[in-house]
């Protein structure tokens, strides 16, 4: 099973500001996770230097997926009628185009505007946490 986290999880898993990311960080091993380049880059944004080292080195020792191949336009194409901002709709067309089982995911519009007609499920940290006994 592949799993890919959005970037609100890894912020907020890192910088302790919400419970749910922070135990699925924690809990990495247990998981297949790829990571799309839009994410990468978000973080790389996001995150102070500090952090971003911690992010690499745990990715390392996790055996994270980095996929940096660009995501083809039919599956953005695809996704540009959710009416989602730009980088969500290039994740989802990435975990769709990728095969991933699921995202884990706080944001509100991504949890929206992809529900359910696609082949990887989206989920909330709790939800996720829940479903696979992360305590």
């Amino acid at each position: 099973m592949t799993v890919s986290l959005d970037t609100n999880v890894w912020i907020f898993g890192f910088l302790g500001a919400d419970i749910f990311c922070e135990k699925i960080i924690l809990n990495l091993p247990r998981f297949q996770i790829i990571m799309p380049d839009q994410i990468r880059a978000e973080l790389e944004r996001n995150l102070p230097g500090q952090y971003m080292r911690q992010f690499y080195l745990l990715a390392l020792e996790t055996g994270v997926q980095f996929d940096f191949e660009p995501v083809p336009q039919s599956y953005i194409t695809m996704f540009e009628q959710k009416g989602l901002k730009k980088g969500d709709l290039i994740i989802g067309a990435f975990c769709e185009w990728r095969g991933v089982d699921i995202i884990v995911s706080d944001n509100r519009d991504f949890l929206r505007g992809l529900s359910g007609e696609h082949c990887f499920q989206v989920m909330s940290p709790q939800k996720f946490c829940k479903k696979f006994n992360i305590e």
